[in-house]
């Protein structure tokens, strides 16, 4: 599965440079988590989620990221975003790639979550 996921990332990667996005960073770790894709658009940080499916079922590949999975997301776009890039705006956004063979079906979802505030 490893090897899925990696090579899933490397078309996510391909397909949005190829409508523009600047790649800064792949696989952003912060303690044990990790962000997939850290790109710029339009003067946006953008926060990718890649998921590689291996069948088409989930209605929505959101459905694939969990609200844990994207709460570990933000906590590491939080502190990506004050030591890297302070002041930019950011969202969240999830790439899915159903890999078949030798062919790759890409779905992006832009604004895919947004952020739970927790206010106390």
């Amino acid at each position: 599965m490893y090897l899925i996921g990696k090579k899933a990332e490397e078309i996510a990667a391909e397909f949005l440079e190829g409508k523009g996005y600047k790649i800064h960073f792949k696989n952003y770790r912060f303690g044990r988590f990790e962000i997939d894709l850290v790109c710029e658009y339009e003067d946006q940080i953008i926060v990718v989620e890649v998921k590689s499916l291996r069948s088409l079922n989930f209605k929505n590949p959101y459905e694939a990221v969990s609200k844990e999975k994207q709460h570990r997301i933000v906590k590491v776009a939080d502190y990506l975003l004050n030591h890297c890039f302070p002041g930019q705006e950011c969202r969240f956004d999830i790439v899915s790639i159903f890999l078949r063979k030798q062919e790759a079906k890409i779905e992006h979802i832009t604004d895919a979550f947004v952020p739970e505030m927790n206010i106390s």
